[in-house]
């Protein structure tokens, strides 16, 4: 799992923030955190992005792992990257891509109106008075920084709606057609007992588990689901097409199941872990395709979005100032409070064209730098809910 990139939050009416601990910021927010062509971004800021960020995993992580562990110090975004440096960099990232964005608002004819800053600035002054003095001490936070996030954001928000719309949406039912399965998985080597553990078959297990497996691929021409419920196994589902670059289910059982026709029942397919008995349920599922079609748009739309993000990053200075923003730690905690009044205001207030500036991609947590994201994704989050994976 990698760290995400940071997207716009559902702000002030949603994210109530207090500090678990706290000694206070001590970065100097007056350096400079990094230049992008000279253009000086502050440290100050630079800080409220992180810490915000940290703030939304905080409440991620306290929910699944307790409130106690060093979860910053554990790689779970990027293998042998601590999670820190990881969303740190995320946050690195997504800064050089915003002034970047900014830059370019020409080239597709975007503007932010005065209306919008005004509903930015109402929205940093309730972010302010919303959150408590010391998580507000802890995050960096300014009416000013909070300001400049939301700009920011909707302005990457509104270039993305415009990059995306030059996009082709016409995928055929050929190049996303998918077919539905049926299937039943028994393990051949082992199993798990009620603690998890993992129990490795006798070889009289084994060959009575063979036998089972046939026996239920014998009976299960008539009822397939009734067969496999009498035998103690879980009819399960799968789509997939044969343009599909890959899936869920081993390649073996892929392949067997290409050769079925509509209706027909498999022979037992052995893998090196499973056995499978597979049923061709459909070789056009109809809502499958058209998911199918969806993830082709998107996947291109994420594809162009990216192309002209990294050409706008060609030839263009962005340097890190790495003694100072070495100095923003993750070492103090955040807690998320979500109250009722605020689910109510992050179902009418999250639109681009107000101070929350909605995402077109996966909105309101963070994405990987760079790719998507999707999510991989810590999932949850304590602002709204994520839509399709972008970037």
């Amino acid at each position: 799992m990698r760290a995400r990139k940071l997207l716009p939050l559902l702000m002030a009416a949603v994210l109530g923030v207090s500090a678990l601990s706290g000694c206070g910021n001590s970065i100097d927010a007056g350096k400079t955190g990094a230049t992008l062509d000279g253009q000086e971004i502050s440290l100050g800021f630079m800080n409220f992005m992180a810490r915000y960020q940290q703030a939304i995993y905080d409440g991620n992580f306290a929910s699944m792992f307790g409130q106690d562990q060093d979860i910053w110090g554990q790689n779970f975004f990027e293998e042998d990257v601590d999670s820190e440096t990881s969303v740190k960099k995320s946050v690195a990232d997504s800064i050089e891509e915003y002034y970047l964005l900014e830059k370019h608002m020409s080239d597709y004819k975007v503007e932010i109106t005065d209306e919008e800053l005004s509903a930015m600035d109402v929205a940093a002054e309730k972010f302010m008075e919303d959150n408590t003095k010391s998580a507000i001490n802890q995050l960096g936070a300014t009416k000013d920084y909070v300001k400049e996030m939301l700009r920011l954001t909707t302005i990457q928000s509104k270039m993305r709606n415009a990059i995306h719309a030059e996009v082709d949406t016409e995928v055929s039912d050929e190049e996303a057609a998918q077919k539905k399965i049926s299937y039943v998985q028994a393990a051949i080597n082992s199993t798990t007992d009620e603690e998890g553990n993992k129990v490795d078959y006798t070889d009289e297990e084994k060959a009575e588990n063979k036998q089972k497996i046939e026996t239920f691929q014998k009976s299960a021409k008539d009822d397939f689901e009734g067969a496999a419920e009498t035998a103690g196994y879980t009819a399960s589902t799968a789509t997939f097409g044969d343009n599909d670059e890959s899936y869920t289910l081993d390649d073996s059982v892929i392949e067997a199941a290409k050769k079925l026709k509509e209706g027909e029942i498999s022979e037992v397919i052995t893998t090196d872990d499973n056995y499978y008995v597979v049923r061709m349920d459909s070789l056009f599922d109809e809502e499958a395709t058209e998911n199918k079609k969806n993830s082709i748009v998107t996947d291109r739309k994420n594809d162009h979005y990216t192309e002209v993000c990294d050409k706008y990053k060609e030839g263009v200075k962005y340097e890190i100032n790495e003694e100072e923003w070495a100095k923003v730690k993750f070492d103090e905690l955040f807690s998320i409070k979500a109250t009722e009044e605020a689910e109510d205001d992050a179902q009418t207030e999250g639109t681009s064209d107000d101070a929350q500036a909605e995402d077109g991609g996966d909105d309101t947590q963070a994405e990987g730098s760079g790719d998507d994201a999707q999510a991989e994704d810590a999932g949850d989050d304590a602002a709204a809910e994520d839509s399709d994976k972008e970037e």
